[in-house]
């Protein structure tokens, strides 16, 4: 009887967090969708479905054809006031606006222009300043790391890049030719193509320092 009575209380939270998850996906739902061809903007109905107001709303739409194949996703987050049981519309960019897509229930283009259908994801809503800035800016956070990365790299290539400039005088000055002129003539071609030379021709038979040859 103990364990019966424990199994049944397992299933009444299980069934409860399952609500709970359910009710919260569903707190923000898309009652409509408008997009005629050419519109640089698409209109998109939420409906509050929870007892309290929405202020701001996480949401992905995924593009689909007109046989419900995805096409494409994009993640939106807006600020919003929608008051409990009302519906307010947000704009979102236009799909494919520059090819003449239309949303399948409003006014199409030329009968050889696509449309598309949508699908609504609700993400999260009512979220504070710090999860929405988030949400808003994904990669905000890790703008620096990316940064510093760039930098490196920029900067290791700097370096390898003037570091050749001293190869090619090194390997003049000790090939008893004029460092200067090298260099010179690094800047107009390449100083792998100075260097390439100098390992061929060698040293100078005179001694001097004063030309290229």
């Amino acid at each position: 009887m103990k364990k019966l009575g424990l199994l049944l209380l397992g299933i009444v939270f299980s069934v409860g967090a399952f609500s709970i998850g359910k009710d919260s996906l569903n707190a923000v739902t898309m009652v409509s969708y408008e997009q005629d061809a050419y519109d640089t903007e698409g209109r998109l109905a939420l409906k509050n479905n929870t007892d309290e107001n929405i202020y701001n709303v996480v949401y992905r739409i995924i593009y689909m054809d007109m046989s419900g194949t995805p096409l494409d996703y994009e993640d939106f987050s807006c600020e919003v006031d929608i008051a409990p049981g009302l519906t307010k519309k947000v704009n979102v960019p236009a799909y494919e606006q520059s090819r003449g897509y239309s949303y399948y229930q409003s006014e199409p283009g030329f009968d050889e222009e696509p449309q598309f259908k949508i699908k609504f994801e609700l993400k999260g809503y009512n979220l504070d300043e710090e999860a929405y800035d988030a949400a808003e800016n994904p990669v905000e956070g890790n703008d620096w790391m990316y940064g510093l990365i760039v930098l490196f790299f920029v900067l290791t290539a700097l370096g390898l890049w003037i570091g050749m400039y001293v190869l090619v005088g090194v390997m003049a000055r000790q090939r008893r030719r004029s460092a200067a002129v090298w260099v010179l003539l690094s800047l107009i071609a390449t100083p792998l193509l100075m260097v390439f030379i100098l390992l061929c021709i060698g040293k100078a038979s005179n001694g001097s320092m004063g030309d290229a040859s």
